[in-house]
């Protein structure tokens, strides 16, 4: 009937994301048949006995776990993450500007003014936010007093006819300096990219700062109002200004667990160039996917792709490595 993606995941813990065909009938009675794309994305399998198969992605795992146990705390001058093996979740928790934060925030407004024709859209985007736990009822009793309310908008990408509910960090802002000596610029990040020669690919973090949750102790300065009720947002928001070097420094820790998946990953905030000669992008992706980092399918530049914002295909005697790359300039929201 089509393709697809599925995410499966191990009894032992390690998952992968593999390719699939997907049928009207089940295939010889079976929900799920994994042929050898699926045993190479699990790095092939032993089969000892009828209960004793063990997958090369289970053993690495073990190796790859006990190899950064000391490495999973980040601690930064504007923030700390901490990585939960077992879980494998990222979890941060920003530093104050003056040591403390205030007692509350002053907005008390809840929402800006959202066009009409975006308000279903945009009112479903939070219903499925509230399902996945991104969003969680507020209580006094387990979080305390609601110290700060964070207004919400609705944004309307037109390239991608999608309508996102982003929130305005502003006021909350104000109380956190960001070091930003070390940020990535996207000119010199696009000659670093061209340089990498024909075989490339794109992978995309899957709404990328909604992958790392905060600390519980800050859910109160990061409250909303959604249809009258209050709610806590549990996950790093878009418009937080640390937000960008969290995200930077969580895929820059994860790519350096593994020496030849961070030579050929180079990553710029959500988008990850991979030099497929050095690694293919499925192994970026499995990398990623087992540390709590999940991506959209890759897109091969020379396919067409968009890359920081510019429109890129390849032609018979052109790739995004060389001078004569067919591009146009697009706006990238």
């Amino acid at each position: 009937m089509g393709m697809g993606e599925v995410h499966v995941q191990l009894l032992s813990g390690p998952s992968v994301t593999m390719s699939a065909l997907v049928m009207r009938t089940r295939p010889l009675g079976f929900d799920f048949v994994m042929g050898m794309n699926g045993i190479n994305a699990l790095r092939g399998v032993t089969v000892r006995s009828l209960d004793d198969v063990k997958f090369g992605i289970e053993e690495s795992e073990v190796v790859t776990a006990a190899a950064t146990a000391l490495q999973r705390d980040v601690d930064e001058k504007d923030f700390g993450v901490t990585y939960d093996v077992k879980a494998r979740t990222w979890t941060v928790s920003w530093k104050w500007s003056s040591g403390t934060g205030p007692p509350r925030l002053q907005n008390t407004v809840s929402e800006y003014r959202v066009p009409q024709a975006a308000r279903q859209e945009y009112e479903n985007e939070l219903c499925q936010w509230i399902k996945d736990g991104w969003l969680v009822p507020y209580s006094k009793v387990v979080h305390g007093p609601a110290r700060g309310t964070i207004l919400l908008m609705a944004v309307v990408q037109r390239n991608k006819k999608k309508v996102r509910p982003v929130m305005d960090f502003r006021e909350l802002n104000s109380y956190l300096d960001v070091h930003t000596a070390d940020a990535d610029v996207c000119a010199e990040k696009i000659r670093e990219w061209r340089r990498r020669g024909q075989r490339v690919s794109l992978l995309d973090l899957r709404k990328a700062y909604l992958q790392i949750h905060v600390h519980q102790s800050l859910w109160s300065y990061q409250t909303v109002v959604f249809r009258g009720m209050r709610y806590c947002l549990t996950r790093l928001g878009f418009g937080l200004n640390v937000a960008p070097l969290v995200l930077k420094k969580v895929l820059s820790t994860v790519l350096s667990w593994d020496e030849r998946i961070h030579s050929a990953a180079s990553p710029y905030l959500d988008d990850i160039l991979v030099d497929e000669s050095v690694a293919s992008a499925a192994e970026v992706k499995n990398h990623l996917s087992r540390h709590g980092l999940i991506c959209k399918p890759a897109e091969r530049v020379h396919e067409g792709a968009r890359v920081l914002g510019m429109r890129v295909w390849g032609s018979a005697e052109a790739s995004f490595g060389s001078g004569t790359t067919t591009s146009q300039t697009c706006l990238r929201n």
